[in-house]
């Protein structure tokens, strides 16, 4: 009995081996479409036709938009995360530009349905924009 005891006590004081997983890589490539669009807190989606506008993110860094509508770049170009797994701000520069444009950015899921929300002031600094994106399927 006092044999099964000391075996008890030795392998209850072995360390746990413990690991923390790595958050995943927020995945933006591909095509995105505007389900909604609020400016200064008041929804404005169906006073505008979004419907036909798309933004397609690129692997390499690029963007490219169809249809354009009044978004928070207006040409194509690059963008970036300010961190892979934990982004708080997603940056554009348009082609033939230096200037980037930072947006809030947020990677939510609603209703079941991955989304990208974007806030940020394009334009005139008094107003303030939200887009939320969801990925053409």
């Amino acid at each position: 009995m006092s044999l099964i005891s000391v075996a008890v006590l030795i392998n209850s004081c072995k360390k746990e081996q413990t690991g923390v997983n790595a958050e995943a890589i927020k995945n933006i490539v591909g095509t995105w479409k505007i389900a909604g669009v609020v400016r200064n807190g008041v929804d404005i989606t169906a006073h505008f036709d979004f419907t036909s506008f798309s933004i397609r993110f690129n692997e390499n860094g690029t963007y490219s938009m169809e249809h354009q509508v009044p978004f928070v770049v207006l040409k194509d170009g690059t963008w970036s995360l300010d961190d892979a797994a934990h982004p708080l701000h997603i940056s554009f520069v348009q082609n033939g530009s230096s200037e980037s444009f930072t947006n809030e950015f947020d990677y939510p899921v609603v209703n079941g349905v991955r989304r990208i929300i974007l806030r940020g002031s394009p334009g005139c600094v008094t107003n303030t924009y939200q887009y939320a994106l969801e990925a053409v399927q």
